[in-house]
């Protein structure tokens, strides 16, 4: 599926937004993609899950990680395409761990999914979560990427969709911030 094509459902399912954002990387941004606008609808969704799934299906792999909202939908779904179990993590005090009842055995294959990167955090915490469970990541699948930082997650990187114009601001140079502007929720 051409970018373009992913840029018209992203477009048409009004899932990136303009407004004062606060990052997971501690960032500020102007435009914020909000993956999940965008998996509310059924048939858009399918489509960026069909994609995922297809650019790793010849990977044998055993699991399917995601965190937060729209990386465990996009697990969820990306597994079922594979025909593999899935695992979740959640985000605590800044740290991202499995949700209780998932586990990895040693070896098997992960395979990382998340909705953007804007610096690789959560991604390298994800896998991080693989190597401390001896399991093997095989990659990392993003519907996203704001292609502001040179992210290298040392493993195969399949990126749906390269945002344009997109922002990541430091806290104290945040004109928005200096003029008081609360955060988009």
């Amino acid at each position: 599926m051409s970018e373009q094509a992913i840029a018209q459902l992203i477009e048409k399912t009004e899932a990136l937004q303009t407004g004062h954002f606060q990052l997971a990387s501690g960032l500020h941004a102007t435009r914020f993609f909000r993956c999940i606008k965008l998996l509310r609808y059924p048939q858009a969704a399918e489509i960026i899950f069909s994609e995922l799934a297809h650019r790793f299906a010849n990977e044998n792999i055993d699991y399917v990680l995601g965190a937060n909202e729209a990386g465990s939908i996009l697990a969820f779904e990306v597994a079922k395409y594979l025909k593999v179990e899935v695992a979740i993590a959640r985000e605590e005090s800044g740290k991202y761990t499995l949700i209780e009842g998932f586990t990895f055995p040693v070896s098997a294959r992960v395979l990382v999914v998340d909705d953007i990167t804007t610096t690789g955090g959560t991604a390298r915490q994800l896998l991080a979560i693989a190597h401390q469970a001896n399991a093997e990541p095989v990659g990392v699948g993003l519907v996203a990427t704001k292609g502001l930082f040179n992210v290298d997650l040392s493993c195969r990187t399949e990126v749906l969709i390269s945002l344009q114009n997109m922002d990541a601001i430091p806290p104290e140079k945040c004109v928005l911030c200096q003029q008081k502007v609360p955060f988009t929720t």
